[in-house]
């Protein structure tokens, strides 16, 4: 008894075959951890994109890592004075302003007690304490 049996295969094209099947082995290979940052990849982009994601988490002051070591170190790169010869001028300015303030008020304490010798200055008194005197004559 002869039977015949007629088998069918299905033959594929070895390069549609490797376009359509994927033959590495990728389940045996650790893949590269994502956290991982390589320094010398990292571009001025990335910077700027991290100083974004952590600008609240880095410290305001402090010698390393923090805002007050990159304005530092930044306004030495770039010779920037954050106004300090204006602000120290101004800052004198207002000294000898005070000074010359005290010495006024002085001179008409003086004046005052050459006309009446019984004159007691009064105290200098608080925008506070001024207000509550005024109630308290109204």
């Amino acid at each position: 008894m002869n039977i015949n049996i007629d088998l069918n295969r299905q033959v594929f094209d070895k390069k549609k075959f490797n376009e359509t099947i994927d033959t590495s082995f990728t389940q045996l290979v650790t893949p590269q951890d994502p956290t991982f940052f390589d320094l010398n990849l990292a571009t001025v982009e990335d910077f700027f994109t991290l100083y974004e994601k952590f600008f609240f988490q880095i410290p305001k002051e402090g010698e390393i890592n923090s805002h007050t070591y990159l304005i530092k170190e930044s306004s030495d790169y770039v010779g920037f004075q954050a106004n300090s010869e204006d602000i120290q001028a101004l800052l004198d300015e207002i000294a000898q302003l005070r000074q010359e303030n005290l010495l006024i008020r002085q001179e008409q304490i003086d004046i005052v007690k050459q006309i009446d010798p019984k004159f007691l200055p009064r105290p200098i008194l608080s925008s506070e304490e001024q207000n509550q005197q005024l109630f308290n004559v109204i």
